[in-house]
């Protein structure tokens, strides 16, 4: 809406929107399905005739600099960037912005942007943070951006003029008071989407260790029980149980069976980001026995 009342001569400055959440939190995926489902962003067709996107999307490439950040940006929309390779770095965006206008392209959606900043170099980051400001500072073209990373963005945000202009939308982690949207997602995913059946028990607490498993990152649990689905498919099974959440949890962490989330009874002292730590212990031992 502010993308309109901007390109209409009225709008606020605050033209980009952050979305920030753990890898697998499920950012990208909420991010297409409002851009799928938002008239603003829906397709029209030219005077030519042809079908016309307001939105571009591109996913940063690692070890992205702003240069090549932007230059990335002019091939995503078929241009090619090779005459501008030698152009200034602080002139960049403007070109940028002067092809996004000549497509009629209002929104930017960027993910990955967590590969546009390399650890703690101040340097490297203000131009990143220069780049980011000056596309979503254009009076000519009020270009509106949605960011989509991880939390290693947040260098970032630290220059006023970047974050006096955007929003951030954090995506909070799984906790016990989700655990009826939880027990949404295994029936959506597994009776609606698979179309197949399952059989817990309450006391084997499946939600509350899907939950663990999957770190309580909400877009992690959806992929373990959609992998356990597909298995369960192979196998010629109807049924989801337990014991193939336990073996969909094995095949991922690889871990020992006592540290298996979906069949230990203490789960939740389980951390699953830890699962091979036990084979560090093991190569030490096997160190100390050795005699040289």
């Amino acid at each position: 809406m502010n993308c309109e009342a901007s390109h209409n001569g009225g709008g606020t400055e605050k033209r980009a929107i952050f979305v920030i959440a753990p890898a697998g939190s499920g950012k990208t995926t909420l991010v297409n399905h409002y851009v799928g489902l938002l008239p603003y962003f829906q397709p029209t067709i030219d005077a030519y005739g042809d079908e016309v996107s307001p939105v571009l999307r591109i996913k940063l490439p690692p070890s992205s600099t702003a240069k090549s950040a932007m230059l990335y940006i002019l091939r995503k929309m078929g241009i090619n960037d090779k005459k501008y390779k030698s152009k200034p770095e602080p002139d960049l965006p403007e070109i940028v912005l002067g092809h996004l206008r000549e497509l009629g392209v209002k929104y930017l959606v960027v993910d990955e942007v967590q590969h546009g900043v390399r650890g703690t170099k101040t340097g490297f980051i203000k131009k990143m943070q220069d780049a980011l400001r000056d596309l979503i500072n254009s009076d000519e073209w009020p270009l509106h951006a949605i960011f989509i990373g991880t939390p290693d963005v947040l260098p970032i945000l630290e220059d006023e003029q970047v974050d006096r202009r955007t929003d951030i939308i954090r995506l909070a982690p799984l906790e016990a008071k989700y655990a009826w949207f939880v027990d949404n997602l295994i029936e959506e995913i597994i009776v609606d989407a698979a179309g197949m059946t399952f059989s817990f028990e309450a006391e084997e607490k499946v939600t509350a260790r899907l939950m663990h498993a999957a770190n309580y990152v909400m877009g992690t649990a959806i992929l373990m029980l959609q992998e356990t689905c597909f298995a369960a498919f192979l196998a010629g099974k109807t049924e989801i149980t337990q014991d193939q959440l336990q073996a969909t949890y094995l095949k991922k962490t690889g871990c020992s069976r006592h540290d298996n989330v979906f069949e230990a009874p203490n789960f939740l002292t389980i951390k699953p980001n830890e699962a091979l730590a036990d084979l560090l212990k093991e190569d030490e031992k096997e160190d100390d026995d050795v005699t040289y």
